[in-house]
């Protein structure tokens, strides 16, 4: 099996890749993944039959699922996808977020959190959480996937309305006294806004918080990777077209849909595999719809279909899958950047 990199509720494996079909050859729609549902703070296999479905595909693919064990077919390679595991009355709704590269995965844990663990969580920090709005609980990891203790709570900017962070002691139990993270890695936010949401880094911050954009439900929790690095939040400058923009339709899978014969051709009328005068004459003098939204907006770059489609929206686009895991993704920043600056042919 050729290597590949998977994150499944708040739990990172190497680095992420993105787009639309196998460099390779595999067929994507024998892409699979399967697993099964854990108690988040025990990690047992639940005794129970499970509810899992799948969010961020298009269109959804089909779940099997027997006890507590799960399979999710097909998935797009490249893709990243969100999980939503449930085992009441006693596992609350719970979205874990899911990368794959180029193979199917096997023996994949998803994490559900139990309605006793919340409800200890809650009194702890002296927080009474209403029926309107989620939790959010985020691990801070390093480059490796490995917890990061030490991230202050001064340096995550807090979603609007939340209460937090609160943290999580080394064996996961409240530490409501706590000003940064633990051993553990594990931050926690409640009364978060229903909608999408993606932990950064806070203004002044001397680190950067990189999180893949994750739902979050009503009564509903949400688990997460927060990737730390050292240094404050920097955008790149002086992008090259050439040099930077171009090698990620390559990298991240985007040329290998959007080519001559590929769905994405059919569907979006975008080729990425040409010459690179051709990538960035259809990416900056060509529309994706006639009349419609650009996909390289010089007024408004953010607004860059190039940039939204391939990215978690509500209401989700027609875009198959999910390639930038968020706003703080590097190749995402480079686009963006790169439009910013005139987006020119250099």
């Amino acid at each position: 099996m050729r290597a590949n990199t998977i994150v499944i509720s708040g739990v990172l494996v190497g680095a992420l890749a993105g787009g639309c079909t196998d460099p390779d050859g595999e067929d994507p729609a024998q892409l699979a993944v399967r697993g099964h549902v854990v108690d988040f703070a025990s990690r047992a296999e639940l005794t129970t039959t499970a509810s899992i479905s799948a969010h961020g595909l298009d269109p959804a693919p089909a779940v099997v699922v027997d006890g507590p064990r799960f399979e999710i077919s097909p998935i797009p390679v490249h893709s990243v996808f969100h999980v939503l595991a449930a085992a009441p009355p006693g596992h609350r709704a719970t979205y874990g977020t899911v990368s794959i590269t180029d193979a199917s995965r096997e023996g994949v844990e998803v994490a559900a959190l139990s309605e006793a663990y919340l409800a200890s969580l809650a009194p702890a920090f002296a927080v009474t959480p209403s029926a309107a709005r989620g939790v959010l609980l985020a691990r801070a990891v390093d480059a490796t996937g490995a917890p990061r203790a030490g991230v202050a709570a001064a340096s995550f900017a807090v979603p609007d309305g939340a209460s937090g962070p609160f943290f999580l002691d080394a064996q996961l139990q409240p530490a409501p006294a706590a000003t940064a993270t633990s051993a553990s890695g594990w931050v926690v936010f409640f009364e978060v806004a229903p909608g999408l949401v993606g932990i950064t880094a806070s203004p002044g911050a001397a680190v950067t918080l990189d999180m893949a954009v994750s739902p979050v439900a009503p009564a509903a929790a949400t688990i997460a990777a927060v990737v730390v690095s050292d240094g404050a939040p920097a955008l790149p400058t002086n992008v090259s077209f050439s040099q930077q923009v171009r090698p990620i339709f390559m990298t991240r899978g985007c040329e290998n849909c959007h080519s001559g014969n590929g769905a994405g051709r059919d569907l979006g009328n975008l080729t990425l595999d040409g010459s690179p005068q051709l990538i960035h004459r259809e990416l900056t003098e060509e529309f994706a719809l006639a009349p419609g939204p650009k996909r390289v907006d010089l007024a408004n770059p953010e607004a860059s279909t190039v940039l939204t489609m391939p990215s978690a929206e509500t209401p989700p686009d027609g875009h198959p899958n999910i390639t930038f895991t968020g706003p703080t993704d590097r190749d995402y920043q480079l686009i963006l950047v790169w439009i910013r600056e005139g987006a020119r042919f250099n």
